[in-house]
């Protein structure tokens, strides 16, 4: 429930957890970062989907806002060298 309620703190946190634990690159983790969020999120929307009241208008902007955001940053993420987070 937190991830999906709190979700930019989310990719933070599976970011800087699995920088930890993984040796890996860092676009790889992003990668894995993003397939998480999207799981965990899709549950949180069905979920809220049978619980909360919604104002339409506030969703179709976060929507078009976060559809563009992740464009946008998988564009900059593939861009970053593919250095190992375990250094």
């Amino acid at each position: 429930m937190y991830g999906g309620y709190f979700g930019a703190a989310q990719g933070v946190l599976y970011l800087s957890l699995m920088g930890l634990l993984l040796h890996d690159d860092l676009q790889r983790i992003n990668a894995v970062k993003n397939i998480l969020g999207a799981l965990v999120n899709g549950v949180a929307a069905v979920f809220f989907l049978f619980v909360a009241d919604f104002d339409w208008t506030a969703v179709l902007l976060i929507a078009v806002g976060s559809t563009l955001g992740g464009q946008l940053g998988a564009k900059v993420g593939r861009k970053l060298p593919p250095r190992s987070c375990a250094g």
